[in-house]
């Protein structure tokens, strides 16, 4: 799910759920996954909202994996208040990951079973 396209689903008049208790499911779950992060269109209300939820975790000290292409001290390029980038840095320790694409990976492994029935 995205999740700030899910809270965004919260302001039409007919939602189900309110803003408020979809943040808090995002700020109580026992383990909340941000993945992706940094792809979303950065803006005041989306960085607020982000910063709203980690402060949380951070403060409650409740686990959070996040993933994403851009490195921690990047982070303030694309959030300028700066709040994000401290947060992640006190609640998160990196993990480099094999700078190799799965996607490309998969894709290849599926063009070759094509071209094996293609050409058998």
């Amino acid at each position: 799910m995205n999740l700030l396209s899910e809270i965004k689903k919260t302001f039409h008049p007919t939602a189900k759920t309110t803003t408020y208790d979809l943040l808090a499911s995002f700020k109580e779950a026992e383990v909340l996954v941000l993945d992706d992060f940094g792809v979303e269109k950065a803006t005041e209300w989306s960085e607020e909202i982000l910063i709203e939820i980690l402060e949380e975790r951070m403060n409650y000290k409740r686990l959070t994996i996040i993933t994403s292409n851009i490195p921690t001290a990047q982070l303030s390029t694309k959030y300028p208040a700066g709040r994000i980038e401290s947060r992640i840095e006190k609640m998160t320790f990196p993990v480099s990951m094999p700078e190799e694409s799965v996607r490309r990976l998969l894709s290849k492994k599926e063009n070759d079973q094509i071209a094996e029935m293609f050409f058998e």
